[in-house]
């Protein structure tokens, strides 16, 4: 609760218990939450020694997550078995010299933290609810593709665990993971699935078919025009679908306007500067240079450029590709492929449950940078204590979940900061009484003023019950 709450080191747990609600329920000291029994509590769900020893058939936390399947399809919180798969990475400030971490290791860091240890993270969620289905802690060094066998294996298991027939349900992730092995993989496994194409891998006539000739999404998805047809991808006929997003776009757009912008700026101070006397740039720095900059998506077919050699030094000439531009704007932005073995939806289907796959991104968004429920700080060094890490940040993760699709029922478009906002000011408070005589102060809990929207939010959630106290 504190992780979703007020994200933070452990030490500051008790400072925010008493000044939470729980105090006053619980009655426990806040002295209790320290240090070292946080650290006890970790060594009973994961114990340190035994973690290096056990199966993953006999894990605890592996257990863990397949008894809270068990109940979220026992309280019938399952939606229409659409789950999305992603993968992620979070860096550590664990030191290089510390051999007890096999976790952690040295990778592609998404935050571009690429100097410190990370820790990858497998998630699969349910789409409609939000509730975490598993999740898997994996080294820093393993790329996606090579994480999905593993993640699809322990997806079966839960599956099987639960007499869930896999043909009912569908999975549905984004290109990093699409690869022909794992193609192969879902296949033999038996699952739907539903992923984004990587943009060379459809016909050139199929991905650059005009706006115009693709048929308009119902109301549920303004903006949106898809169409779908049966490709080979893979070795394998699968449908194959091309959707255009017009808010998508648009902001693709301003980001390679905005990008193409600093860029062109970056390269007017470079050629400044290489018209100076005795430059001391070398023809490799300047490459280099260019090249990073270039490196965000589409700018290297936009900008073209020419280092020419001259008396005394070397000129810098650049221009804009005004034809790519005109291209890029009419056949590639707000464009998305996407790939599926279910041959029998229509685009609209497809291209409705791929949309899923944004909340998962949203999750990974809070968990880097959110301040309703964040990852870090993480001060833990040993396997063990991260994934036991991991397992309570996610598991918090499904119950603001839970308690935000209960809240949906009040206020069907809230979102999760809105609903974090109103409920944080819906305050209790103990007033003091002057004692009757020799008797102690008497005392009467009170709850704070209540908006309409509080008012019906602490109705549905049922928080009435906690509100106030005769005065006694």
């Amino acid at each position: 609760m504190h992780r979703i709450c007020s994200p933070g080191p452990k030490t500051a747990v008790a400072d925010w218990y008493q000044q939470t609600i729980l105090s006053s329920l619980w009655g426990f000291e806040p002295e209790r939450f320290s240090s070292q029994a946080f650290w006890d509590g970790f060594e009973q769900l994961l114990p340190e020694k035994q973690a290096e020893e056990q199966s993953e058939a006999r894990d605890p936390l592996e257990e863990a997550q397949v008894r809270l399947l068990g109940l979220w399809k026992e309280k019938q919180l399952l939606s229409r078995r659409l789950l999305a798969y992603d993968t992620t990475n979070f860096h550590t400030f664990i030191a290089t010299t510390n051999t007890r971490n096999t976790v952690a290791q040295r990778g592609h860091n998404k935050q571009g933290r690429h100097n410190l240890r990370q820790v990858g993270l497998s998630y699969v969620l349910d789409e409609e609810s939000g509730l975490s289905l598993c999740h898997h802690v994996y080294p820093g060094n393993v790329a996606d593709a090579e994480e999905f066998p593993v993640a699809l294996e322990r997806i079966r298991r839960l599956l099987a665990r639960h007499a869930i027939p896999p043909e009912t349900v569908t999975l549905v992730f984004d290109k990093g993971t699409a690869a022909l092995a794992n193609t192969v993989l879902l296949k033999e496994a038996g699952l739907g699935w539903i992923s984004a194409l990587p943009w060379n891998q459809a016909p050139v006539e199929f991905r650059q078919r005009p706006v115009e000739a693709l048929p308009a999404c119902s109301s549920a998805q303004p903006g949106v025009q898809a169409a779908a047809e049966k490709l080979l991808v893979h070795g394998e006929e699968y449908r194959c679908v091309l959707k255009y997003s017009a808010t998508f776009a648009a902001e693709q757009l301003h980001s390679v306007s905005a990008a193409l912008s600093k860029v062109l700026a970056a390269l007017k101070r470079l050629a400044v500067e290489m018209a100076r006397p005795a430059p001391r740039l070398t023809e490799a720095s300047i490459q280099a240079k260019i090249s990073r900059w270039l490196a965000p998506p589409f700018l290297s077919a936009l900008v073209h450029y020419q280092i020419v050699d001259e008396p005394g030094g070397k000129r810098l000439g650049f221009q804009v590709d005004h034809a790519a531009l005109q291209e890029l704007v009419t056949h590639r932005l707000g464009r998305t492929l996407l790939v599926t073995n279910r041959l029998d939806w229509t685009a609209e289907q497809v291209v409705a449950a791929y949309a899923g796959q944004q909340q998962i991104e949203r999750v990974f968004r809070g968990l880097k940078e959110g301040d309703w429920l964040n990852w870090q700080p993480l001060y833990h060094w040993t396997d063990s204590k991260i994934r036991v890490h991991a397992f309570y940040c996610l598991l918090g993760l499904s119950l603001l979940h839970y308690v935000h699709r209960q809240a949906q029922s009040f206020w069907p478009s809230i979102t999760i900061e809105e609903l974090q906002k109103e409920l944080e000011q819906i305050q209790q408070f103990v007033l003091l009484y002057p004692a009757q005589g020799a008797g102690p102060y008497r005392t009467a809990t009170v709850v704070s003023t209540q908006s309409l929207i509080q008012k019906g939010l602490a109705d549905t959630l049922g928080l009435q019950q906690f509100g106030s106290t005769p005065r006694g």
